[in-house]
Protein backbone atom coordinates (compact mmCIF):
# COMPACT_ATOMS: atom_id res chain seq x y z
CA UNK A 1 0.00 0.00 0.00
CA UNK A 2 1.58 3.53 -0.91
CA UNK A 3 1.58 6.60 1.04
CA UNK A 4 -1.47 7.84 -0.62
CA UNK A 5 -3.31 4.94 -0.55
CA UNK A 6 -3.45 4.74 3.02
CA UNK A 7 -4.39 8.46 3.78
CA UNK A 8 -7.55 7.44 2.51
CA UNK A 9 -7.63 4.02 4.23
CA UNK A 10 -10.65 3.94 6.93
CA UNK A 11 -13.16 6.58 8.12
CA UNK A 12 -10.81 8.64 9.96
CA UNK A 13 -9.66 12.03 8.49
CA UNK A 14 -6.94 12.15 6.15
CA UNK A 15 -5.12 14.58 9.15
CA UNK A 16 -4.97 12.39 11.31
CA UNK A 17 -4.27 9.14 9.61
CA UNK A 18 -0.70 11.39 8.22
CA UNK A 19 0.16 12.23 11.84
CA UNK A 20 -0.06 8.32 12.74
CA UNK A 21 1.90 7.50 9.52
CA UNK A 22 4.59 10.24 10.45
CA UNK A 23 5.10 9.29 13.54
CA UNK A 24 5.09 5.52 12.65
CA UNK A 25 8.03 6.28 9.47
CA UNK A 26 9.61 8.57 11.92
CA UNK A 27 9.12 11.25 9.42
CA UNK A 28 8.49 14.96 9.73
CA UNK A 29 4.23 15.45 7.60
CA UNK A 30 6.29 16.90 4.96
CA UNK A 31 8.23 14.03 3.81
CA UNK A 32 5.15 12.26 3.96
CA UNK A 33 3.48 14.29 1.07
CA UNK A 34 6.94 14.46 -1.12
CA UNK A 35 6.77 10.95 -1.61
CA UNK A 36 3.18 10.26 -1.52
CA UNK A 37 3.62 6.76 -3.95
CA UNK A 38 5.96 5.53 -1.99
CA UNK A 39 5.13 2.25 -0.68
CA UNK A 40 4.60 1.90 3.60
CA UNK A 41 6.77 -0.97 4.84
CA UNK A 42 4.81 -4.03 5.91
CA UNK A 43 5.49 -3.17 9.66
CA UNK A 44 4.48 0.64 9.49
CA UNK A 45 1.29 -0.51 8.23
CA UNK A 46 0.49 -3.11 10.43
CA UNK A 47 0.89 -0.54 12.83
CA UNK A 48 -0.89 2.40 11.58
CA UNK A 49 -3.72 0.28 10.69
CA UNK A 50 -3.42 -0.88 14.41
CA UNK A 51 -3.47 2.74 15.90
CA UNK A 52 -6.65 3.57 13.26
CA UNK A 53 -8.66 0.55 14.76
CA UNK A 54 -7.96 2.33 18.21
CA UNK A 55 -8.71 6.01 17.22
CA UNK A 56 -12.11 4.72 15.45
CA UNK A 57 -12.67 3.20 19.24
CA UNK A 58 -12.13 6.45 20.97
CA UNK A 59 -8.18 6.89 21.68
CA UNK A 60 -6.73 10.22 21.95
CA UNK A 61 -5.09 10.81 18.94
CA UNK A 62 -1.88 11.88 21.65
CA UNK A 63 -2.16 8.78 23.22
CA UNK A 64 -0.73 6.64 20.12
CA UNK A 65 1.62 8.48 19.16
CA UNK A 66 2.98 9.42 22.70
CA UNK A 67 3.34 13.45 21.98
CA UNK A 68 1.09 16.39 22.77
CA UNK A 69 2.36 19.79 21.57
CA UNK A 70 1.45 22.53 24.15
CA UNK A 71 2.84 26.25 24.24
CA UNK A 72 5.13 24.92 21.01
CA UNK A 73 6.85 22.31 23.24
CA UNK A 74 6.86 18.26 22.70
CA UNK A 75 5.25 16.14 26.30
CA UNK A 76 4.75 13.04 26.68
CA UNK A 77 1.29 11.73 27.38
CA UNK A 78 -0.35 8.50 27.64
CA UNK A 79 -3.20 6.56 29.06
CA UNK A 80 -3.20 8.01 33.14
CA UNK A 81 -2.36 11.36 32.47
CA UNK A 82 -4.86 14.31 30.78
CA UNK A 83 -4.22 15.89 27.29
CA UNK A 84 -3.47 19.13 27.75
CA UNK A 85 -5.39 21.25 25.52
CA UNK A 86 -5.00 24.71 23.65
CA UNK A 87 -7.12 27.33 26.33
CA UNK A 88 -4.94 26.29 29.23
CA UNK A 89 -2.22 28.42 27.23
CA UNK A 90 -4.47 31.62 28.93
CA UNK A 91 -3.42 30.38 32.18
CA UNK A 92 0.11 30.03 31.51
CA UNK A 93 0.13 34.12 30.39
CA UNK A 94 -1.52 34.96 33.17
CA UNK A 95 0.54 32.76 35.62
CA UNK A 96 3.93 34.47 33.81
CA UNK A 97 2.62 38.20 34.09
CA UNK A 98 1.88 38.16 37.92
CA UNK A 99 4.74 35.97 39.22
CA UNK A 100 7.26 38.18 40.99
CA UNK A 101 11.03 38.07 39.44
CA UNK A 102 12.99 35.20 41.40
CA UNK A 103 9.63 33.65 42.98
CA UNK A 104 7.94 30.39 43.53
CA UNK A 105 5.14 29.51 41.32
CA UNK A 106 3.59 26.05 42.20
CA UNK A 107 1.46 23.98 39.47
CA UNK A 108 -1.98 21.81 41.29
CA UNK A 109 -2.93 18.78 39.71
CA UNK A 110 0.33 19.19 37.42
CA UNK A 111 -1.07 16.27 35.10
CA UNK A 112 1.58 16.37 32.67
CA UNK A 113 3.54 18.90 33.53
CA UNK A 114 2.30 21.40 30.55
CA UNK A 115 1.54 24.20 32.36
CA UNK A 116 5.27 24.37 34.19
CA UNK A 117 6.83 23.40 31.23
CA UNK A 118 5.59 26.46 28.79
CA UNK A 119 5.82 28.66 32.29
CA UNK A 120 9.98 27.11 32.61
CA UNK A 121 10.28 28.53 29.24
CA UNK A 122 8.72 31.84 29.52
CA UNK A 123 10.03 32.52 33.25
CA UNK A 124 13.85 30.92 33.96
CA UNK A 125 14.27 33.10 36.77
CA UNK A 126 10.88 31.11 38.81
CA UNK A 127 11.48 28.40 41.03
CA UNK A 128 8.79 25.70 40.04
CA UNK A 129 7.29 22.70 41.49
CA UNK A 130 4.24 20.69 40.70
CA UNK A 131 1.64 18.32 42.77
CA UNK A 132 0.23 15.15 41.51
CA UNK A 133 -2.08 12.99 43.16
CA UNK A 134 -2.53 10.26 40.31
CA UNK A 135 1.08 8.21 40.09
CA UNK A 136 1.01 7.51 36.30
CA UNK A 137 0.16 11.43 35.79
CA UNK A 138 3.50 11.96 37.89
CA UNK A 139 5.58 9.57 35.97
CA UNK A 140 4.90 11.89 32.45
CA UNK A 141 5.11 15.23 34.89
CA UNK A 142 8.76 14.23 35.86
CA UNK A 143 9.73 13.00 32.39
CA UNK A 144 8.48 16.20 31.08
CA UNK A 145 9.78 18.45 33.80
CA UNK A 146 13.45 16.78 34.39
CA UNK A 147 15.85 19.88 35.07
CA UNK A 148 12.59 22.48 35.17
CA UNK A 149 10.78 21.69 38.21
CA UNK A 150 10.29 19.74 41.48
CA UNK A 151 7.34 17.28 41.12
CA UNK A 152 5.56 16.05 44.34
CA UNK A 153 3.24 13.46 44.94
CA UNK A 154 0.21 14.23 47.00
CA UNK A 155 -3.44 16.03 47.36
CA UNK A 156 -3.61 19.47 46.49
CA UNK A 157 -1.57 21.86 48.45
CA UNK A 158 -0.72 19.73 51.23
CA UNK A 159 2.98 18.61 49.56
CA UNK A 160 3.74 21.99 49.39
CA UNK A 161 6.49 23.17 52.18
CA UNK A 162 6.98 27.02 51.04
CA UNK A 163 4.52 29.72 50.50
CA UNK A 164 4.05 30.39 46.89
CA UNK A 165 3.82 33.53 44.97
CA UNK A 166 1.73 32.30 42.86
CA UNK A 167 -0.46 29.07 42.93
CA UNK A 168 -2.07 27.49 39.43
CA UNK A 169 -4.25 25.12 38.58
CA UNK A 170 -6.33 23.70 35.73
CA UNK A 171 -8.48 21.58 38.13
CA UNK A 172 -11.32 19.19 37.05
CA UNK A 173 -14.39 21.11 35.93
CA UNK A 174 -16.96 18.77 34.12
CA UNK A 175 -20.20 18.29 35.98
CA UNK A 176 -20.77 14.33 36.89
CA UNK A 177 -24.00 14.94 34.54
CA UNK A 178 -22.06 16.04 31.75
CA UNK A 179 -19.56 12.94 31.38
CA UNK A 180 -21.80 10.79 29.53
CA UNK A 181 -21.96 13.45 26.65
CA UNK A 182 -18.16 14.00 26.55
CA UNK A 183 -16.37 13.10 23.23
CA UNK A 184 -15.36 8.91 23.23
CA UNK A 185 -11.24 10.51 23.12
CA UNK A 186 -12.08 12.87 26.42
CA UNK A 187 -13.89 9.87 28.02
CA UNK A 188 -10.72 7.88 27.46
CA UNK A 189 -8.57 10.35 29.91
CA UNK A 190 -8.68 10.08 33.30
CA UNK A 191 -11.98 10.54 34.89
CA UNK A 192 -10.91 11.88 37.77
CA UNK A 193 -9.07 15.00 35.71
CA UNK A 194 -12.01 15.78 34.69
CA UNK A 195 -15.17 15.76 36.68
CA UNK A 196 -15.23 17.13 39.85
CA UNK A 197 -18.84 16.84 41.38
CA UNK A 198 -22.45 18.07 40.45
CA UNK A 199 -21.45 21.56 39.88
CA UNK A 200 -18.05 20.91 38.86
CA UNK A 201 -16.92 23.01 41.52
CA UNK A 202 -15.84 20.32 44.20
CA UNK A 203 -11.88 20.45 43.41
CA UNK A 204 -12.05 23.98 42.81
CA UNK A 205 -13.56 25.02 46.67
CA UNK A 206 -11.33 22.81 48.28
CA UNK A 207 -8.73 24.55 46.34
CA UNK A 208 -9.66 27.86 47.13
CA UNK A 209 -10.01 26.96 51.26
CA UNK A 210 -6.37 25.54 51.10
CA UNK A 211 -4.10 28.22 48.91
CA UNK A 212 -4.04 31.15 51.44
CA UNK A 213 -1.97 28.55 53.78
CA UNK A 214 0.25 28.06 51.15
CA UNK A 215 0.72 31.89 49.49
CA UNK A 216 3.02 34.38 50.51
CA UNK A 217 1.32 37.92 51.17
CA UNK A 218 -0.20 39.70 48.23
CA UNK A 219 0.06 36.17 46.43
CA UNK A 220 -1.68 34.96 43.26
CA UNK A 221 -4.41 31.88 43.08
CA UNK A 222 -5.19 31.71 39.62
CA UNK A 223 -7.83 28.68 38.10
CA UNK A 224 -9.02 27.53 34.89
CA UNK A 225 -12.50 27.27 34.42
CA UNK A 226 -15.31 25.84 32.62
CA UNK A 227 -17.61 28.17 29.84
CA UNK A 228 -19.95 29.71 32.33
CA UNK A 229 -18.18 28.86 35.35
CA UNK A 230 -15.90 32.25 36.12
CA UNK A 231 -18.75 34.27 38.13
CA UNK A 232 -19.49 31.48 40.47
CA UNK A 233 -15.45 31.01 40.91
CA UNK A 234 -15.21 34.40 41.20
CA UNK A 235 -17.94 34.61 44.32
CA UNK A 236 -15.65 31.24 46.11
CA UNK A 237 -12.52 33.54 46.42
CA UNK A 238 -14.22 36.91 47.19
CA UNK A 239 -15.93 35.07 50.05
CA UNK A 240 -12.75 33.09 51.18
CA UNK A 241 -11.11 36.90 51.36
CA UNK A 242 -9.16 36.88 47.66
CA UNK A 243 -9.33 40.74 46.25
CA UNK A 244 -8.09 42.43 43.16
CA UNK A 245 -10.04 39.75 41.11
CA UNK A 246 -9.11 38.98 37.81
CA UNK A 247 -10.50 36.84 34.93
CA UNK A 248 -9.21 36.46 31.36
CA UNK A 249 -10.79 35.14 27.91
CA UNK A 250 -9.11 32.61 25.84
CA UNK A 251 -8.87 32.76 21.91
CA UNK A 252 -12.49 31.35 21.93
CA UNK A 253 -13.89 34.58 24.31
CA UNK A 254 -14.61 32.12 27.23
CA UNK A 255 -13.78 33.40 30.35
CA UNK A 256 -11.66 30.77 30.92
CA UNK A 257 -9.13 32.11 34.01
CA UNK A 258 -10.15 33.19 37.74
CA UNK A 259 -8.15 34.30 40.03
CA UNK A 260 -7.29 36.76 43.29
CA UNK A 261 -4.47 38.17 44.92
CA UNK A 262 -3.94 36.75 48.59
CA UNK A 263 -3.29 39.84 50.81
CA UNK A 264 -5.13 39.03 54.23
CA UNK A 265 -3.22 38.57 57.46
CA UNK A 266 -4.94 36.04 58.80
CA UNK A 267 -5.92 32.67 57.03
Amino acid sequence: MTRRDLLAYGELPAREILILLAHALDLDQVAIYTELDAEVPAAALRRVRSQIRKRQTGWPLQYLTGTAWFWSLPLAVGPGVLVPRPETETLVEAACARAPLGGRLADIGTGSGAILAAVAVERPDLKLVGVERSKLALRYARQNLAGYAEVLQGDLCAPLADRQDVIVANPPYVRSDEYADLPADVRREPRMALVSGADGLRAIRRLVRQAPDHLAPGGWLLLEVGAGQSGDVAGLLARRGFQDMVCQEDLAGIERVVGGRWTCVRN
